[in-house]
């Protein structure tokens, strides 16, 4: 079987890629449930690259989003929420520097990822309030190192928000986020430099999935995300039996 990179096969790559196209059209279509999808099936293809590799493009979508509307961004949000976000990516690195091995990683990836899933499908929504951005900021740091997916927590407080404001407030927060969840990563041991080049073989297929997903905006938002965590949670609860096998 070709290798790519030495840690990669062809097949794998393709798989993965195929993943962050499907991924990518979902994004665009319901506006949400990018790495919710990619990291648990990408974790199951190639475990070694989660959640380095989500991370890593997350970063490079966050920043530009955040530039091309960086007149918009809320500074006293985004000071608070990076706060948070520095106190879960610390608590984040606490419990990486204890895990064992890949399978114990595994295990606690899909309960975080199955926890993703549930503040999605049934998380409140609560008024905006500074405070409250702050405690879930560490929530969303905890999910984001540990996973690649820090959005659910987000959503609970910004659903009421201005979208001129929100877009790049939180791509801003979230590049910041990466940041610190890469350097939590690398810290703890759990961050290769695998991860960044798999990062770049995949934006191409993100790209792609973003161009073709024109026709796909047209399908029921509700069908779509009922699609998105489905298959996210099933992911993720075999991750969670594979690792314990």
């Amino acid at each position: 079987m070709p290798i790519i990179f030495d840690f990669l096969t062809a097949t794998e790559l393709l798989l993965c890629c195929g993943i962050v196209v499907f991924a990518s059209i979902l994004q665009v279509s319901v506006g949400m449930g990018f790495g919710m999808l990619a990291s648990p099936l990408i974790a199951l293809v190639k475990p070694e690259l989660v959640p380095g590799s989500i991370v890593a493009m997350g970063l490079f979508v966050a920043f530009s989003g955040a530039w091309r509307e960086r007149g918009n961004i809320s500074t006293a949000e985004l000071k608070r929420g990076i706060g948070g976000r520095v106190i879960g990516s610390g608590l984040s690195l606490c419990l990486l520097l204890l895990i064992p091995d890949i399978n114990s990683f595994l295990i606690i990836f899909g309960v975080v990822m199955l926890l993703a899933v549930m503040l999605s499908y049934f998380g409140s929504q609560l008024a905006f309030t500074l405070k409250r951005l702050f405690y879930l900021s560490i929530l969303s740091g905890m999910m984001g190192t540990i996973t690649g997916v820090g959005a659910p927590p987000m959503a609970i407080i910004y659903h009421q928000r201005d979208p001129a404001v929100v877009r790049p407030t939180l791509n801003a927060f979230f590049f910041a986020g990466s940041v610190l969840a890469l350097i939590s990563l690398g810290l703890s041991g759990w961050l290769s430099i695998q991860d960044f080049i798999a990062a770049l073989l995949f934006l191409p297929a993100m790209f792609f999935g973003i161009l073709v997903s024109a026709p796909f905006k047209k399908m029921s938002s509700r069908t779509v995300s009922a699609l998105l965590l489905g298959l996210s949670a099933i992911a993720s609860v075999s991750l969670i039996f594979r690792a314990m096998i």
